[in-house]
């Protein structure tokens, strides 16, 4: 479901690009790294429960812990509120709203 929000803003943005460069796009924006930061953004490590052993090795700022968290809440805000309120989420971490970039 993220692949296919962000496949459909960046194709809405950008029509006549070409598949390849969509998918690199596409791929950039849907990236480990990128969803982390995003978390980080909403400060969800804060939310996390936790182990003892990966709260005292930094779990809560993982990236890897952060975008695999990430992915989850989006697909409960997917399972709640149906693809519009997943786009509107994405669109809302990613920054499109207000015109800023896709990645």
């Amino acid at each position: 479901m993220l692949s296919l929000v962000v496949a459909e803003h960046l194709y809405g943005v950008d029509p006549d690009a070409g598949v390849g460069d969509l998918t690199s796009r596409r791929a950039e924006v849907v990236s480990g790294a990128n969803l982390a930061r995003w978390a980080a953004a909403v400060e969800l490590g804060e939310a996390l429960r936790l182990g003892r052993g990966e709260e005292q090795t930094g779990g809560r700022t993982r990236a890897s812990i952060l975008a695999t968290t990430l992915e989850a809440v989006l697909g409960v805000v997917y399972l709640e509120a149906g693809l519009e309120g997943a786009r509107m989420a994405i669109a809302r971490l990613a920054g499109w709203g207000n015109g800023a970039s896709a990645a």
